[in-house]
């Protein structure tokens, strides 16, 4: 009678194992079913993604700053951490002057990665050239931020030296223009400042050296035939790359003829002082 009884209870046993698994079956199924449509819609999310990132990547390359800004806020929409998404739409609403949203755009970017100076060093240029967020103690920060992150950029130290001329340190202007000029010898903008660095000391010669340096870098260079654009050389940047407060004076140095050399530079750097009097309210 034992053994029977064992022969029942083992019968019963091997039923209810399978039993079991025939239910488990069924729900394995169904997870694994679950699993392959969740994967086949984050798939179709990506494909949307790039699909309308490229199309924001046309109209930008094209100058259509709107249509551009309006398809990377949709790519934003699929993946709102984006780097280059978040990056380009604040430089798309730098182009249409939407200050505000171009701030909160590159403070994302920031918050993503803390390590892409990128985000840094547009909101550097942002608080500097906007009249709107203009915010010498933000820019500074930024600025610092952004050398501590790429220590090789020329870029942020020249921004650096216009803060400090901002401020009236004229001797730290100096040595940020100067260390421009090591790692970028063209440096239309470093030499100018520095030049007017120069003139403000009285240093006449230095300032002259200087300032026809500027002049001479600031000449386009004649492009050769069958020259290849350089990585960098992209259309469609417009203003929001390497933007200085104080280009209206830098930009006017193509114009300077060889015999104009001495009146232009006492003209320049007059009109750049009263514009730097006029900061200077600001900051104090």
């Amino acid at each position: 009678m034992k053994k029977i009884a064992l022969i029942i209870l083992a019968v019963f046993a091997a039923l209810f194992v399978v039993i079991t698994l025939s239910k488990r079956e069924p729900a394995k199924e169904a997870a694994k079913e679950q699993a392959n449509s969740a994967t086949a819609i984050e798939k179709e999310k990506v494909v949307r993604f790039w699909k309308i990132f490229r199309k924001a990547t046309d109209y930008r390359m094209n100058e259509q700053w709107s249509l551009a800004a309006e398809n990377y806020r949709q790519a934003l929409e699929l993946n709102s951490r984006h780097e280059d998404a978040l990056y380009y739409l604040g430089n798309m609403y730098l182009e249409l002057s939407q200050f505000r949203e171009a701030e909160a755009c590159w403070k994302k970017l920031v918050e993503v990665n803390p390590k892409n100076s990128r985000g840094s060093r547009q909101l550097t240029n942002l608080y500097l050239n906007s009249d709107e967020l203009f915010d010498i103690d933000k820019a500074e920060a930024a600025c610092r931020e952004c050398i501590r992150i790429n220590k090789e950029e020329s870029g942020p130290m020249l921004s650096m030296g216009e803060i400090m001329l901002i401020r009236g340190r004229l001797d730290e202007a100096a040595a940020d223009f100067a260390a421009v000029t090591v790692s970028n010898f063209k440096s239309t903008g470093a030499y100018f400042l520095g030049g007017y660095v120069a003139w403000k000391k009285g240093e006449k010669a230095k300032a002259r050296e200087m300032f026809g340096l500027a002049v001479k870098f600031a000449k386009p260079e004649e492009h050769k035939a069958g020259k290849v654009i350089g990585e960098g050389d992209t259309k469609g940047f417009g203003n929001v790359t390497s933007k200085s407060i104080f280009r209206e004076y830098i930009a006017a140095l193509s114009r300077v003829r060889p015999e104009e050399m001495e009146p232009a530079l006492e003209k320049s750097y007059r009109k750049l002082d009263a514009r730097l009097t006029e900061l200077k309210r600001k900051v104090h």
